[in-house]
């Protein structure tokens, strides 16, 4: 495949530039979504790296750093004196399972590794997604990133009334369930799909406007106080959800 051939090719115009995430991760998040969508099929030799460089106007070896990625996933193989071709498409079961029901939810981030970047205490909610209850005295703020295998996975904002103690190590809404002071009513989600500003984009090593599935989880107790609120952003490459299909009941 020639550079005529890769310029006539439907790809993205991008800014590498416009944020902190490495020029490398970003090419590699591009490069698994050509993969993703069909843009390089599978079995079929992709464009040299020099040609991708003059695209995207990098350094080869930025590109090689992009590539060197992708072969480790299994996704790409450099043969000598023939190029690099696509071997596989990313495996869908790899990928992770956003929660839709309690149960998963309580225990969705067990298996993932959290760092907490940001803890305060704050007095309100800003703007909670379902407004439609009152706040309570005070909530606990704090901002994760989860990781799995070692890759960024999700970026989390949680507030929790900060009246519940139980057991300051676990998840926000596993301390709430486990929490004998606080009375869990009801609880709403919404799902939607966007793409990472550059905030998001930074923390999970994304490329600026990548696409991302954000999930609001609101948690509402007694007189319809606010317990627990977040908003929870994934990597799209790397997220799926699953939900049964209900069909109407027939009669008769």
């Amino acid at each position: 495949m020639n550079r005529a051939d890769l310029q006539a090719s439907p790809y993205p115009v991008v800014d590498l530039a416009q944020h902190g995430a490495p020029i490398y991760v970003q090419l590699a998040t591009l490069f698994r979504r050509f993969i993703v969508t069909g843009q390089w099929p599978v079995d079929q030799q992709i464009p040299t790296h020099e040609d991708i460089a003059a695209q995207f106007e990098v350094n080869p070896a930025t590109v090689r750093k992009a590539m060197a990625m992708l072969e480790d996933e299994g996704l790409l193989k450099r043969f000598r004196r023939r190029g690099t071709f696509v071997t596989a498409k990313p495996s869908g079961g790899a990928s992770f399972l956003i929660p839709t029901r309690w149960e998963e939810m309580l225990a969705a981030f067990d298996a993932l590794a959290a760092k907490t970047l940001a803890a305060r205490k704050v007095k309100r909610i800003p703007a909670p997604f379902h407004g439609n209850g009152s706040q309570a005295k005070a909530y606990s703020f704090a901002r994760r990133l989860y990781r799995r295998g070692g890759n960024a996975l999700a970026l989390e904002d949680s507030y929790l009334d900060q009246s519940v103690r139980s057991d300051i190590h676990a998840h926000p809404l596993r301390r709430l369930a486990r929490s004998r002071s606080s009375s869990i009513e009801r609880a709403e989600e919404t799902l939607r799909f966007g793409i990472a500003d550059r905030d998001v984009a930074s923390a999970l090593d994304i490329a600026l406007n990548a696409p991302i599935a954000v999930a609001h989880i609101s948690v509402f107790g007694r007189a319809g106080v606010l317990l627990f609120e977040s908003v929870t952003c994934f990597r799209g490459d790397m997220a799926r959800v699953s939900e049964a299909i209900r069909f109407p009941v027939r009669r008769g």
